[in-house]
């Protein structure tokens, strides 16, 4: 299997996840989305907004009435569940577990939303109680983790990740 053409494969794309929460975010405020209310939201053209539109209700995400109002249909709904709760789950672990800044967690957060898979965000989450629990363990992990100075350069012949590639990842990507 090319682990890269998998990419090829999500149910949707960055663009798209984005548009079906806005138009549930949209029915959530006013009780209505229109294209126009979409485009706005947004910030792009309502002729963008409409080719997007017309693309997500023809895959059966989208359903628009007479009246031309937009509605999620129960699988839109779904994805749109799903790439939000992903988002939180990511935001939560990158503030509380990695200590990333709310802002740059948040930008991280909306670019992997939509790439993970359902079991990998309910194993992250599950991971993500148990770090963040009054367990015993989870604190110790964590206490531990942070003791680790893992911000520094790693100590290429005992780390096991970098070993594993041959390489210091941590070197890496400060030079990229």
């Amino acid at each position: 299997m090319d682990v890269w053409r998998e990419f090829e494969h999500n149910e949707i794309t960055h663009s798209g996840a984005h548009y079906l929460m806005t138009v549930q975010q949209l029915i959530e405020e006013q009780g209505y989305a229109r294209v126009s209310d979409v485009a706005r939201e947004m910030h792009i053209t309502p002729g963008s907004a409409s080719i997007m539109i017309k693309s997500l209700r023809e895959k059966g995400y989208l359903e628009e009435d007479r009246n031309r109002f937009l509605r999620l249909s129960d699988e839109g709904n779904r994805l749109a569940q799903s790439v939000w709760s992903h988002r939180q789950i990511l935001i939560a672990f990158l503030k509380g577990v990695l200590h990333i800044d709310a802002e740059q967690a948040e930008i991280d957060a909306c670019k992997i939303e939509h790439l993970i898979s359902t079991k990998t965000g309910e194993r992250l989450l599950l991971f993500l109680q148990f770090l963040l629990s009054d367990d015993p363990h989870g604190k110790a992990f964590l206490k531990s983790y942070w003791d680790a100075n893992v911000l520094t350069i790693c100590d290429f012949d005992t780390c096991a990740v970098c070993e594993e590639v041959g390489e210091c990842l941590v070197i890496r990507s400060e030079s990229a």
